[in-house]
């Protein structure tokens, strides 16, 4: 046994430049074979995880797509609104946790503005992360603080390409924006208090008001504030902040109350117990005030990703060619390598080599060189993987998860191994099957 392992070491060794260019061809092959295979898993993974935490995402009664699509990835707009009503009853239920109301409809240089309340910061999550902040904080609450129906928070793709921060004021529009229709809410100029980080999440392309702020502009409300008064406040001067609150407490907090919205887009619920979504969502469904819609999210965005599975199986087409390209070269690669070592393999024999201590000779020695092609292959998958991992999420929305190969990516792992046994088995079966005179003096072509 020893004799047989110096003797492959010493004849590895002695090929150890074509010996490395194997390697290397199958640590390539493997690289992209496992990366495109967990890009496919992961981004099938974030697209069901791209809202966490929401129990039930509650609408008008309609199309359940249609709902995910402008309630949570902001594409389309909806067709009619659900009474504010029915959010009233949903917050009153005693299974509810929490209910946060969306409002939609108006933009921001293209981007959708959503109407909502600070319980979104506290209980928003994509890819089980809560919202956090690179810079400011959340907007109040224009209940308790009139000055808040001002303040606006942007997700961080919308800062990044404005070049927005904290202090500044905007504009928004109504409706989508760049139609003959569309109007600027310029009575109403807003006030960045936040900017998001980076989640890959739709909310990075977010503006983020308050609904009393989206309620407001739609009504033509200014507060009772004069012009100059508004303007330095949102400049954010303390002393108009003060005299601003000084003046007009009452009067804001009452006219506060009164920018209750008539409807909603869209409202996400959290249950206290998710083992009760199935009865809360029957209980919201049979409302009779309102004929409304109750969707669990997880299951709307599997049914969703059906729509555009086209790209899954895109990304499953290209794993297979790079799986067969793969095995096809290292097939190509061991053959010619192979085929060098006619003479080698003939001496041996001569030398009273066993047949199948040949093949055995061979087969381990391209199983070995293909394990380390498959580990220094998987290696440095992983550690792309894990070094690509925040731009990924940041500008794809892929949360990756490095780790095991998955089955999938297993038993592709093990065909090449077959097929590298394969390759080096014809060789050898040749060699065994030549004469000792035809190995030490092949023909001349």
């Amino acid at each position: 046994m020893r004799f047989w392992l110096s003797l492959a070491i010493s004849s590895a060794w002695s090929r150890r430049y074509a010996l490395a260019l194997v390697t290397l061809s199958v640590a390539v092959s493997v690289l992209i074979l496992l990366s495109v295979q967990q890009l496919r898993e992961d981004a099938r993974r974030s697209f069901s995880n791209a809202l966490s935490g929401v129990d039930l995402i509650v609408g008008p009664r309609g199309s359940a797509t249609e709902l995910m699509l402008y309630s949570v990835f902001q594409i389309g707009r909806p067709s009619r609104n659900m009474g504010y009503a029915g959010f009233e009853a949903i917050q009153q239920m005693p299974q509810v946790r929490w209910a946060v109301p969306i409002q939609l409809g108006d933009t921001y240089q293209g981007h959708p503005v959503m109407g909502t309340t600070p319980v979104l910061f506290q209980h928003f999550q994509t890819q089980s992360q809560p919202l956090q902040f690179s810079q400011g904080r959340a907007f109040g609450d224009a209940q308790t603080h009139a000055s808040a129906v001002f303040e606006v928070v942007l997700g961080a793709e919308v800062a990044q390409r404005f070049g927005h921060a904290v202090g500044d004021a905007l504009v928004v529009t109504h409706g989508a924006g760049g139609g003959p229709d569309a109007t600027d809410h310029d009575e109403q100029p807003l006030t960045v208090v936040g900017i998001l980080k980076p989640t890959g999440a739709p909310i990075d392309r977010t503006v983020l008001i308050n609904l009393e702020g989206f309620e407001s502009m739609h009504q033509g409300w200014g507060l009772g504030i004069s012009p100059k008064a508004l303007k330095a406040a949102n400049a954010g001067t303390p002393e108009a902040q003060a005299h601003h609150a000084h003046d007009h407490d009452q009067d804001e907090q009452h006219d506060a109350r009164a920018l209750q919205p008539v409807s909603l887009s869209a409202v996400w619920v959290g249950l206290h117990n998710r083992a009760e979504v199935f009865s809360v969502r029957r209980q919201i469904e049979s409302f009779k005030l309102d004929p409304l819609m109750a969707v669990m999210p997880g299951v709307a965005l599997d049914e969703l990703w059906q729509v555009v599975k086209v790209v899954e199986n895109s990304l499953v087409l290209v794993g297979a060619l790079v799986a067969i390209s793969a095995m096809m070269s290292v097939a190509a690669v061991l053959l010619v390598a192979m085929a060098g070592r006619r003479k080698e393999l003939a001496i041996l024999r001569a030398m009273g080599a066993a047949p199948l201590a040949l093949l055995g000779y061979v087969l381990a020695e391209s199983l070995v060189v293909c394990m380390l092609g498959i580990l220094s292959g998987y290696a440095a998958s992983q550690a792309l993987m894990w070094g690509a991992q925040d731009a990924l999420r940041i500008h794809y929305g892929v949360m990756v998860h490095p780790g095991w190969p998955s089955l999938a990516s297993g038993l592709g792992l093990l065909a090449l191994c077959g097929v590298a046994v394969l390759a080096s088995l014809l060789p050898a079966w040749r060699a065994y099957r030549l004469s000792l005179m035809d190995g030490l003096h092949p023909p001349a072509v």
